[in-house]
């Protein structure tokens, strides 16, 4: 997911606030939980950048942008919290999870 992120930061055309500020913090915010250094906070917050960028997450997506790229890095983001919550609580609390994470190439 990291990946992921990261190419929808890096493809906002930067002409709306919500979508350019938002998939930076997204991946600034999900870099620290990877990185072993998320707070009990960090899931509420992602959760409350994804409604920012795009309030509802359903289809077709309520926005806050010009295009759907702030939409399509919702989705993602939210699905995972949702699915995988125990996943990122056991990063935030500094212990192994069940499934390896992908990172730049490698797994942790």
């Amino acid at each position: 997911m990291p990946n992921l992120v990261r190419f929808f930061a890096r493809e906002s055309c930067g002409k709306c606030a919500p979508c350019r500020e938002g998939t930076n913090w997204l991946e600034k915010i999900l870099q620290r939980i990877i990185d072993g250094n998320g707070r009990t906070q960090d899931l509420d917050l992602l959760l409350d950048v994804c409604d920012n960028i795009s309030p509802g997450v359903t289809w077709a997506p309520q926005t806050n942008n010009h295009l759907p790229l702030g939409p399509s890095a919702v989705s993602p983001i939210s699905s995972a919290i949702t699915r995988y919550q125990e996943e990122f609580e056991k990063y935030l609390t500094k212990s192994k999870p069940d499934i390896p994470v992908t990172i730049k190439g490698g797994t942790t």
